[in-house]
């Protein structure tokens, strides 16, 4: 059995899509006025949505933005 490697997990992903189920729950909750099957399916599709817009667009974005902040606080730039 292999060791389990922390390094090798994209973070930024596993958070950002986190938050991103936490809203969708949040609405779908408000927007199914009471009713759980609307409210799942509604929270469904605001995660599907969200989710292909992170995986075409956002998520290069975000991985590049938070490697150019880490180098600059590694090298001490402020």
């Amino acid at each position: 059995m292999s060791s389990f490697n922390r390094s090798a997990i994209d973070w930024v992903s596993i958070i950002a899509l986190s938050l991103l189920l936490l809203i969708a729950g949040q609405i779908g909750e408000r927007l199914s006025f009471g009713n759980r099957s609307l409210g799942a399916l509604v929270t469904t599709l605001l995660f599907a949505i969200g989710f292909a817009v992170w995986s075409c667009s956002l998520h290069d974005t975000v991985t590049h933005a938070f490697a150019i902040v880490a180098t600059a606080l590694n090298l001490g730039w402020t």
